[in-house]
């Protein structure tokens, strides 16, 4: 396999998950283990494995992200965490929790970041699932980061104590997740939270809420509407019946095309703010709570 070669961030902070002790990693040998317990992980790839890869996980297609790439909730997440990382310290340590192919990679370019994922997509640095174990020393990073990911977690609780005993006090936790959006990367999609939900989420684990933002786009939700009836519906019906939906359809588009350049695109607001909340999403950052006689990071 050759020399196997990590990130020095990650390498400081990789701990044996059973007992927290120093690992070895042999590259020759494909794989890292304990010197001080049982412990034996594989290394595949180059990429520290915590867990056995699950065999019914469909690896998704890379697709171009950015500021101007993909849906209207994906921009949107994308400038939210731009944000949030650019007021950040510049040798701030960051963890990306399902990280995927590195959607967001490039915003944390020039910085210390460690990716994450339960699949070893080729972007990734390290392979595990926090809600059964935790490789990493405790109170080691600066920010953690939760993209669309929290939904695909079914114990979202085991999750939240994880990513708190991981932070140093005063660390952020940075949190996008759909709300009204469709059902995807099944069967692995398990949960929406509401607002209360996520305030609640956060207090029980011991995180002092920053921001909770609703991402609002009326336009985009009716577009999930229609393109649910091309997907599911159009096939279902007679030929006569397929050409005269597909024309109301047309006209539905252009209607909400005129409509969008009136109400104008998506918007985010404080959810508490919100009359009667609909949002495509959220965006929620936490911090950390301090104990008396603990430090800021830094």
């Amino acid at each position: 396999m050759g020399e196997l070669e990590l990130k020095s961030c990650l390498v400081e902070r990789l701990v044996c998950p059973s007992c927290g002790n120093t690992l070895d990693f042999d590259g020759q040998m494909g794989e890292f283990r304990c010197l001080q317990g049982d412990f034996i992980g594989k290394i595949r790839s180059g990429i520290p494995l915590f867990i056995e890869v699950a065999e019914d996980i469909q690896p998704f297609e890379k697709k171009p992200r950015g500021p101007h790439h993909g849906s209207p909730w994906r921009q949107a997440n994308w400038r939210f965490l731009q944000e949030q990382v650019e007021a950040l310290p510049q040798d701030a340590v960051i963890l990306d929790v399902g990280a995927g192919h590195g959607d967001f990679a490039d915003i944390f370019i020039g910085r210390q970041a460690i990716l994450l994922d339960v699949f070893p997509y080729p972007e990734v640095d390290v392979v595990c699932d926090l809600t059964h174990s935790v490789p990493f020393r405790p109170h080691s990073f600066d920010a953690v980061v939760l993209m669309n990911v929290l939904e695909h977690v079914y114990n979202s609780r085991a999750l939240f104590a994880a990513i708190n005993s991981l932070l140093k006090p005063g660390g952020v936790f940075v949190v996008a997740i759909p709300f009204l959006l469709k059902v995807h990367q099944a069967p692995y999609d398990f949960v929406r939270y509401t607002h209360f939900g996520l305030q609640r989420l956060g207090q029980d684990f011991g995180f002092e809420l920053l921001s909770l933002d609703g991402y609002y786009d009326p336009i985009f939700l009716l577009g999930e509407g229609w393109r649910n009836i091309e997907r599911s519906e159009l096939g279902k019906l007679s030929r006569y019946q397929r050409v005269a939906s597909r024309g109301l359809l047309w006209g539905i588009k252009s209607a909400a095309t005129m409509l969008g350049r009136l109400v104008g695109k998506g918007y985010t607001q404080p959810s508490e703010l919100a009359v009667t909340p609909s949002p495509v999403g959220y965006h929620v950052v936490y911090r950390k709570q301090f104990h008396q006689g603990e430090e800021s990071f830094s």
